[in-house]
């Protein structure tokens, strides 16, 4: 249910992707525990049948997860390393859980659970980036980003606005993706300086983009 709900203030944050991911694992969670909780008849059924049908019960309920894992990792592909990261060890955390089940393979059970605590590690560093920032520790965690379009929003603050989604204006100047318009990322003119670096970085892919659709 946490999950859920950090997925409904995700959406709230306009935060689409965040929204998906949370909703959907809180919804497995929730699912998961209908299967064991007796007023279901999910379990009762499981107890009444073979072992070979049980397992691949399971299997199947843990494929389900493995290809919704997988469609998560491929979209976080431009976001950062300790998100792809995360979803990299989830992957394969479903699959051997999958493989034990459907083969009643104690070693790849055993092998999911290994893997399972390291996706959690990874998952507790990812909330220790999100929470140990300059403004409530001494230091900030890295956690590079992917991608240009992730280091520019990483060169603009961290404040609300700042970068914002502009659905509208053709203006290619400002146009990082060089297509159609309406699929163009603006820096407000008050967006602060945080380095000469990013500043550069910001500078040149602009002129890049701007020179290329001139000529």
């Amino acid at each position: 249910m946490a999950q859920v709900i950090a997925g409904a203030w995700s959406f709230a944050s306009n935060n689409a992707f965040g929204a998906v991911v949370f909703t959907s694992y809180g919804c497995y969670w929730m699912s998961y525990a209908a299967a064991l909780i007796p007023g279901f008849g999910i379990a009762e059924a499981l107890n009444t049948a073979s072992a070979e049908v049980r397992g691949q019960s399971w299997g199947i309920f843990n494929l389900a997860w493995t290809l919704q894992t997988f469609i998560f990792l491929l979209a976080s592909s431009r976001s950062n390393w300790g998100t792809v990261a995360l979803l990299l060890s989830l992957l394969v955390t479903y699959a051997l859980s999958t493989i034990g089940h459907w083969a009643q393979s104690e070693g790849a059970m055993h092998a999911s659970g290994y893997v399972g605590l390291v996706t959690a590690i990874i998952a507790w560093y990812n909330v220790a980036v999100d929470i140990l920032n300059k403004d409530t520790f001494y230091c900030e965690l890295p956690n590079p980003a992917i991608g240009m379009r992730e280091a520019l929003k990483d060169a603009a603050p961290e404040t609300p606005g700042h970068y914002s989604r502009d659905l509208s204006a053709p203006s290619t100047a400002n146009r990082l993706d060089g297509q159609t318009p309406g699929n163009n990322y603006d820096f407000v003119a008050t967006m602060p300086k945080r380095t000469v670096a990013a500043n550069a970085v910001v500078a040149s892919y602009h002129m890049e983009h701007t020179d290329a659709e001139l000529a």
